[in-house]
């Protein structure tokens, strides 16, 4: 037979409009090219590698099952062609650490013959594994898997480092269960970090041995995360390449964390008229007491449990720890003699300046530990320049705050809420798609600055029954604008295969909602068209 390679008119696609690529890759590679020439893939298939590697192998379990979910397929192939019955995995890096570093570029060929992925890390496999199963397509009235459009050379990495999704447990509580499933759906967008937003005003849903007490902070006893828990959704999502970066904001959103230990709030703020106590619903915005020593001694304790004092240990692995720093009410201080005479003490005229007290104290604490300090903007609109160095500043109000952050010097992550916050539900998938978090930065320096960005899942209208209608397919469009390229902007082109996107979350057990109302189907139809 006449070589593939030979017969075979190449499309090359270079991110210009790939309508004609007919792709239903999400997000879409950096650089591909494809042919015209149908493969049938084999009921055998297996995937393979000379690493030896737990994490790999459970990869290949988890995308053999998500590729290939029929068992009853024919043996007899549908084309003239040789069947595909392997793709081998070369990995560069055997290394299983994970941290923001990690590289995760990897190359994907696919021949009649052969399939390779050639991969920096184990990682970077996962996301070629990812692009592989979504080429891979059924064919329900040949009983065949096949794959379009042979040959396929693909070359891809990410655009930025930092692919995050926000997940709030505080309002709602959500059992471990759905956790994992919303990794598992985080994975087949190639988003990489669980921002776990596990503590707010509302509820303490976590154990801590070394502070028992404060998981009395929780909507109800079974309401709550053990350690085991915990330790179980970091490990589940470094399995799929997802970082977990834990958030404890602190000194505002605090009520929850003084249920338990009740003088780490200020004295008096339960009658203060300047206080905004309506707790456990909103307004609810008490803050931790900064002139407390003890409030410091329960931060360090509970920091120390989870991080075991130094990089990349303890329960939570990852390098960056986000200490929260947003929307205080000094109203809540203003009833209190101990902050008085410690405000007086210290020389502090106002608010602020106790503010970055607690802000800066609980920053050394965590530097201590060997991690890097994220914090909400409000940080740096509070001390501009003279915020340690250091620091991750989380966008989420102001570019124009970003922009004067990068440019001096700061690294920042974009969670712009008026583009990216899931609980605007009058917000589209398009509103998603065209943010592009450094459209206003032409110094290519100071777009390396910006880590990445993501999509937020505040919960105070959302728990269980709407989690995934809340989440998809909107931070699709936020994966693919961290993911893809630059010139990557159609909606025009991105529409068929968001569409197909979504079929695939649906066919994977992951209720996306439709594109087109967050409610559900507007008619009926297709999941191709709605």
């Amino acid at each position: 037979m006449t070589s593939i390679m030979a017969t075979t008119v190449v499309v090359v696609c270079l991110f210009l409009s790939c309508v004609s690529c007919q792709i239903n890759v999400w997000p879409l590679p950096q650089t591909y090219s494809h042919g015209t020439t149908p493969v049938s893939v084999s009921p055998s298939f297996q995937f393979t590698s000379k690493t030896n590697s737990h994490t790999m192998r459970e990869a290949f379990k988890r995308y053999t099952a998500l590729t290939f979910t029929r068992t009853d397929v024919s043996n007899t192939k549908q084309y003239d062609e040789a069947v595909l019955s392997t793709l081998d995995v070369i990995i560069t890096d055997p290394s299983e650490d994970l941290q923001l570093d990690t590289r995760e570029d990897y190359t994907l060929v696919v021949t009649s013959t052969s399939a390779t992925i050639n991969a920096s890390t184990v990682y970077a496999a996962m996301r070629g594994l990812e692009t592989f199963s979504q080429l891979v397509q059924y064919n329900i009235s040949a009983n065949v898997y096949t794959i379009q459009q042979a040959p396929w050379s693909i070359s891809d990495h990410p655009r930025f480092p930092h692919r995050g999704l926000l997940m709030d447990t505080s309002r709602h509580f959500f059992s471990v269960h759905y956790l994992h499933k919303l990794l598992d759906s985080m994975s087949y967008a190639k988003m990489n970090v669980l921002h776990w937003h596990i503590v707010d005003a509302q509820s303490f849903p976590m154990q801590s041995a070394a502070y028992p007490l404060l998981w009395k902070g929780a909507w109800s006893p079974s309401e709550r995360y053990t350690t085991q828990d915990v330790k179980d959704v970091v490990e589940y999502a470094r399995l799929r390449g997802i970082r977990v970066v834990p958030e404890f904001d602190g000194p505002g959103h605090a009520y929850a964390w003084g249920v338990g230990y009740p003088s780490l709030l200020p004295q008096g703020y339960n009658i203060s008229s300047k206080c905004d106590d309506t707790c456990p619903v909103n307004p609810c915005n008490v803050p931790l007491d900064p002139s407390n020593e003890f409030t410091y001694q329960v931060l360090e304790g509970l920091f120390t449990e989870l991080t075991a004092g130094k990089q990349g240990a303890g329960i939570f692995t990852d390098n960056m720890f986000h200490t929260g720093g947003d929307e205080i009410e000094p109203g809540c201080w203003s009833g209190s003699p101990q902050i008085a005479q410690f405000m007086k003490q210290h020389s502090f005229t106002s608010y602020d300046e106790l503010y970055m007290y607690f802000v800066n104290r609980v920053a050394g604490m965590v530097k201590g530990m060997g991690r890097q300090v994220v914090n909400w903007e409000s940080t740096y609109t509070t001390a501009g320049n003279t915020l340690d160095k250091g620091t991750i500043v989380n966008i989420y109000l102001s570019m124009d705050v970003m922009e004067k952050a990068v440019g001096s010097g700061y690294q920042c992550i974009v969670s712009f809420a008026n583009a990216w916050y899931l609980d605007n539900v009058g917000n589209n998938w398009t509103v998603f798609y065209n943010f592009n978090p450094v459209a206003n930065l032409t110094d290519p320096s100071l777009v390396k600055l910006v880590l990445g960005g993501e999509a937020s899942n505040w919960g105070e209208t959302m728990d269980p029954t709407n989690l995934f209608a809340r989440v998809w397919p909107r931070a699709a469009a936020v994966a693919e604008r961290l993911w893809s390229a630059a010139s990557v902007t159609s909606l025009t082109d991105a529409l068929p295969r968001l569409h197909a996107f979504r079929c695939m979350l649906i066919d994977r057990d992951i209720p996306s909602a439709p594109l087109d109302n967050l409610a559900g189907p507007l008619a009926p139809g297709s999941c191709l068209w709605q």
